[in-house]
């Protein structure tokens, strides 16, 4: 668990970029501090004058003043993260915590911070009381300048925050990216084979969850290095996101050799499920998808009504659809060199992301034709992303569905699905192998004009 948290840390290394910036603005303090001679040029000015009391009097009153403004800041952005709660989704605030601008202007908070702390211990050391320059009072002012500039500059990029286009491409850049990058990292140089089964005889042996949480990830290459040394072959029957409760059942065992398990081996493959109190956004796509549909939901509620911000999310629905078609989805099997599974994990399809994007927008927006627009897209990017037949087929489906939703609207609302409606024969038939210019004759049997 504590190696696993250090590479945790590792790959996010934000605090130890802030202990870092601690560590260097300490060193700077302590070598000015030590300086009493004025060895600036006129062009820079001289260096401030006086005793080590009053230069410890004017540090102390730098860092309570950038205290106070950083204070001030914090307390500003508090009602940009709960606004973004309540009007879109409370799922949004991890991930603006993650990529709120203020993250940048707070290491050189840092730097000063430690500069101030430590240069005012070493002026408490220095015995002589007499008046000289002190440039280490100099250099506190530039680095608290700096550091307010550049809190400024933050703070202004943090008013973007309150556009729904910044925080719904926030949460399609942050998900599925990290997704990409993770889930490929995971299964690199691992023999998989996606048309593979695990056949589990009846005297499988239950694998149960050793803690309470949300699962975040499945270490697949230590659980097929685990399976190997104990010799035996495990499927975790859990999707990434779900939640399980301590003892309950998350896949099966089955040794080579009949016999009865080894408890060892049952916690040594545990240890390659890792549990969290709360959903990571980093190996679980469907958690943005869910954002992304939330906030599609919430503006086409009554109270909200705003049917072109749904819009607007469904489609970076439409963008993450796309992006994770191109990421191997579904189950992960790793095989030995004899073709035999030798662990296997559940995985969601495309076609489950799809329903779970388009059911909330469909049941909320029916009579909308702007969400039927949208959710038409949806399902002719995953028609032409997808590479599996049945997720093919669930495109299909979902358009062949909203086709009957926009036969059933009025005359108006049809004349404005009527571009798209074109566009989906057209694509229908390429579902189905067939060329447009062969749609000829055929065009009217698609839905109406």
């Amino acid at each position: 668990m504590v190696a696993r948290r250090l590479r945790r840390l590792i790959r996010d290394p934000y605090w130890l970029v802030l202990l870092a910036c601690l560590g260097i603005g300490g060193l700077l303090g302590l070598e000015l501090a030590r300086v009493q001679t004025d060895y600036a040029s006129a062009f820079f000015g001289l260096a401030w004058r006086g005793d080590p009391s009053k230069t410890r009097s004017a540090l102390t009153a730098l860092f309570g003043l950038q205290i106070t403004v950083l204070t001030v800041v914090l307390s500003l952005n508090a009602p940009v993260i709960q606004s973004a709660a309540n009007q879109y989704s409370p799922r949004l605030v991890p991930l603006y915590l993650k990529s709120a601008p203020l993250r940048r202007a707070i290491p050189l908070f840092c730097v000063s911070s430690g500069y101030i702390l430590v240069a005012g211990r070493e002026l408490g050391l220095i015995t002589d009381a007499g008046v000289r320059p002190r440039p280490v009072l100099s250099g506190a002012f530039i680095l608290v300048l700096c550091a307010l500039v550049s809190l400024v500059v933050c703070m202004i990029r943090t008013f973007r925050y309150m556009r729904v286009e910044r925080v719904l491409g926030l949460v399609q850049e942050l998900v599925v990216s990290a997704a990409e990058r993770r889930i490929r990292a995971r299964l690199s140089r691992l023999p998989l084979d996606p048309a593979a089964t695990l056949l589990l005889p009846p005297e499988s042996s239950a694998l149960t969850a050793p803690s309470s949480g949300y699962l975040t990830e499945v270490d697949l290459r230590r659980l097929t290095r685990t399976a190997r040394h104990w010799r035996v072959r495990v499927r975790i029957d859990v999707f990434v996101g779900d939640y399980v409760d301590t003892g309950e059942v998350v896949g099966w065992v089955v040794g080579e050799v009949p016999g009865s398990m080894d408890p060892r081996a049952m916690h040594s493959l545990a240890s390659a499920l890792l549990l969290t109190a709360a959903r990571e956004p980093d190996c679980d796509p469907a958690l943005g998808i869910r954002i992304l549909v939330d906030v599609a939901n919430r503006a086409l509620s009554t109270s909200a009504n705003d049917a072109y911000t749904a819009r607007q999310a469904l489609q970076q629905v439409r963008s993450v659809m796309r992006r994770l078609g191109h990421l191997p989805l579904g189950d992960w099997n790793v095989v030995d060199p004899d073709g035999q599974v030798r662990a296997s994990v559940a995985g969601m399809r495309l076609r489950d992301y799809l329903f779970m994007a388009v059911d909330g927008p469909l049941h909320h927006g029916m009579g909308s034709p702007e969400v039927l627009e949208e959710v038409l897209q949806i399902a002719l990017a995953v028609g032409l992303t997808a590479w599996d037949a049945e997720d093919r087929a669930a495109a299909h489906a979902l358009v062949a569905r909203v086709l009957a939703m926009a036969t059933a609207q009025e005359t108006p609302e049809r004349e404005r699905l009527h571009r798209r409606l074109t566009e989906s024969r057209r694509i229908r038939a390429a579902f189905e192998n067939r060329s447009p210019s062969d749609l000829g004759a055929n065009a009217g049997e698609w839905g109406p004009h």
